[in-house]
């Protein structure tokens, strides 16, 4: 008989490492593999060569020992597994928590949002528990295998957790509100170019609403963009991709869409020239020149709207953007015309802000838009009777203001009031926000987010 290697096993008197098991074990059996190995040899050189009938008991017994090693090796490298993944869980535990809160965070605050208007009973939202602020955290796997016998090698592996948490309260982090929604931010905290924060739910919402529609583009805070790079993080694959894609429709000035209604989707850049353009959408093809179905380049085609769209645009006075080539039309204010894609340029002579001698204000449009803002300071045209001097005086103040200060830069204050929103025209039940220039009235998201 072989001289056998014995490894004594730790006790359970204090905790052993987890690779320090795991080494081990896989020592143990590979000791017991060469132990059968060695065996083998020796009853081989005994007996001559081995018969070729049916194993005889020794045989057997080495085989169920070596079945035995080698079940223990599998062990020993799942244990290996296990521990590298449970190392990954401890380091991603913090954020996977943070991102976990902030996702039933968003969902109770778009059912709120959703019964509120809906004008049903808002539902009883319970508080999130809290993250435990821990100094330290310790995550120990303890594996205690203990063997039937030294000549059956039968480990059995069992593991428990224990976890031990310390913390540190000594100075407790501030907690920040989001400008959107107004509640505390719980999970991660997104900061604006402007020095606003964010929440997670209201950033995507944004991002989102900004994918439908344009003027919403690109998604800012108070008039400054936001770093789509340093944000990106938070966005999902899907909308990272629309993110990128409308990036590129929204900057492209004279685009081109699938002429097919039921599709409509961006292709590219018009072309001088007819040119065939394929849509990857549809796989449909339409002209790059003049936006049709698809023809013979030999035909010679213009880029010009319906007869009608254009004789209705003449004869109501609308004009195109120089900078996307949409139709644009003055029902209020001054020339100065900022158009969805941002260009700015004066609407008598289309040509950039500020490089023309063209007038201003035309007089009809700026008393009215005069009397508009008196009216939104609470003054209301007097009925007979009335000092109507007084109330002609202050429109005529007014108007001499707006000749030279006509764009206001506006500043916001909150109002406790249900109205409707002029940037977005969604109604509003709770608050509002009124400039104190021009006395405009917008929701926290046109205040913030749209290009008033």
């Amino acid at each position: 008989m072989p001289r056998r290697k014995y490894i004594t096993a730790p006790g359970d008197s204090g905790l052993q490492d987890t690779n320090e098991t795991t080494v081990l074990l896989s020592l143990v059996a590979a000791l017991s593999l060469e132990d059968i190995e060695h065996v083998r040899r020796q009853s081989v050189l005994t007996a001559g060569s081995p018969g070729s009938g049916s194993p005889n008991d020794e045989e057997f017994a080495l085989q169920l020992f070596a079945e035995e090693a080698l079940a223990l090796e599998s062990l020993a490298r799942d244990m290996r597994l296990a521990q590298s993944l449970n190392t990954a869980l401890e380091a991603d535990t913090g954020l996977l928590e943070e991102i976990a809160r902030s996702e039933e965070a968003c969902r109770r605050d778009r059912e709120y949002a959703l019964a509120l208007a809906a004008g049903r009973p808002l539902p009883i939202v319970q508080e999130l528990p809290p993250i435990v602020d821990s100094g330290t955290m310790a995550v120990r796997r303890v594996l205690d295998y203990s063997s039937t016998s030294a000549a059956s090698l039968d480990v059995a592996a069992r593991s428990s957790t224990i976890v031990s948490i310390s913390t540190t309260t000594s100075t407790k982090a501030r907690v920040e509100t989001c400008v959107i929604c107004r509640d505390p931010i719980e999970g991660p905290v997104v900061h604006a170019p402007c020095g606003d924060f964010y929440d997670v739910g209201c950033l995507v919402d944004l991002f989102r609403a900004a994918m439908v529609d344009e003027t919403l583009f690109p998604p800012a805070c108070c008039r400054q963009p936001f770093e789509v790079e340093e944000v990106r993080i938070y966005l999902d694959k899907d909308l990272q991709k629309s993110v990128d894609r409308k990036t590129i429709e929204f900057g492209t000035k004279n685009r081109v869409y699938c002429h097919k209604p039921t599709c409509s989707a961006f292709i590219g850049a018009a072309t001088p020239a007819a040119t065939r353009v394929l849509c990857t959408t549809c796989w449909a093809y339409t002209c790059g020149h003049c936006k049709a179905a698809a023809h013979s380049l030999s035909i010679r085609c213009t880029n010009s709207e319906d007869a009608a769209v254009v004789a209705l645009a003449e004869e109501s006075g609308w004009k195109r953007c120089p900078g996307c080539g949409h139709l644009v039309e003055l029902s209020i204010g001054c020339y100065h015309m900022t158009c969805r894609c941002r260009h700015q340029f004066c609407y008598l002579c289309t040509a950039p802000w500020r490089t023309c001698t063209c007038q201003q204000w035309d007089e009809e449009r700026l008393l009215v838009v005069a009397q508009d803002r008196v009216q939104r300071q609470g003054v209301r045209a007097p009925t007979r009777g009335g000092d109507v001097g007084e109330y002609h005086r202050r429109v005529a103040r007014e108007a001499e203001r707006l000749r030279v200060d006509h764009n206001c830069v506006h500043r916001w204050k909150y109002v406790v009031t249900e109205g409707r929103c002029e940037g977005c025209s969604h109604y509003l039940r709770l608050f509002l926000f009124n400039c104190r220039g021009c006395h405009m009235w917008a929701c926290a998201r046109c205040r913030r987010n749209r290009w008033l």
